[in-house]
């Protein structure tokens, strides 16, 4: 196995209000199997942002991309992994019991070790989240107050649309998982018949994968891609990324307009107006 060199992993804390704690983690990590155990003393969110890693506990694993989230326990032991090459980004939200309770209006909304599958809108809303609190990182509390609202807003829209995994045999899981990170790997890339390639590096048939795929991950394997290329579009685009056009056909798509009219089905926006607001965001000072 391939140990991280510690330069590979930075985690940034955005703020730390005591009960509340807001933490940016960049890893350059190489593919590898799921490493030691990690615990925390706080529940934590995991609010996966770019790149794909695993997530191994109770056993059971999880692959984890951005459109979807998973809530780890206090003191519970979860052990990280990467399937594919190319690292990740995320931010952790970590809260006191009480303070969970109070920001989603019920002690658990979702059970301990369960992954989210949320939706692209959700991944733009955490990205402009992350830009305020590193605005905002020498007021903690004002980061508290933002880390307590974007729980709520999450919490709740998972109740309403956000998916549950089905239980599935091992074997199942492995052959969503293996098809998961063969699209993680490849989601820039044209593929015309993603389901087929799909199926041939999880070792199973197309039709078997589609069902299973999603059970699994609760959308099907081509907006799977997709979530992952607005994931990635939304990245660039919170990073300043000026030429459109170059942006479009390094995700895959075959033109500006294709591009544009994509990331609107995703997050009612245009990539312009996106990186305006994101501008915005990084602009803001408490009270304005």
């Amino acid at each position: 196995m391939t140990r991280l060199k510690p330069s590979a992993l930075v985690a940034r804390t955005l703020a730390d209000a005591g009960d509340v704690r807001v933490t940016e983690v960049i890893c350059h990590a190489p593919a590898d199997a799921p490493g030691a155990q990690e615990a925390g003393r706080l529940r934590r969110l995991i609010l996966p942002l770019r790149g794909v890693f695993s997530c191994a506990g109770r056993g059971t694993s999880y692959v984890l991309v951005p459109g979807s989230a998973m809530l780890l326990e206090p003191d519970e032991p979860y052990r990280f992994g990467h399937p594919v090459d190319g690292g990740d980004e995320c931010v952790v939200v970590a809260m006191a019991a009480e303070v969970w309770a109070e920001a989603t209006a019920t002690e658990r909304p979702f059970a301990e070790g369960e992954r989210l599958v949320l939706d692209s809108r959700d991944v733009l809303r955490t990205l402009l989240f992350r830009t305020a609190a590193a605005r905002l990182h020498d007021d903690p509390h004002a980061v508290r107050e933002l880390a307590v609202l974007h729980l709520g807003e999450l919490t709740e829209r998972y109740g309403t649309s956000g998916h549950r995994p089905h239980p599935v045999p091992p074997s199942q899981q492995r052959a969503a998982h293996a098809a998961a990170a063969f699209i993680a790997a490849h989601y820039a890339e044209p593929i015309p018949r993603l389901l087929d390639a799909a199926a041939g590096a999880a070792a199973c048939s197309p039709y078997h994968l589609a069902r299973t795929f999603r059970l699994v991950h609760g959308v099907t394997l081509h907006a799977y891609r997709e979530r992952l290329r607005t994931a990635s579009a939304l990245q660039a685009l919170a990073d300043g990324a000026e030429n459109l056009a170059q942006l479009a056909t390094s995700l895959g798509y075959a033109s500006h307009g294709h591009f544009t009219e994509r990331l609107r089905r995703a997050v009612s926006s245009s990539p312009s107006c996106i990186r305006a607001t994101f501008q915005e965001t990084a602009g803001t000072v408490p009270g304005t």
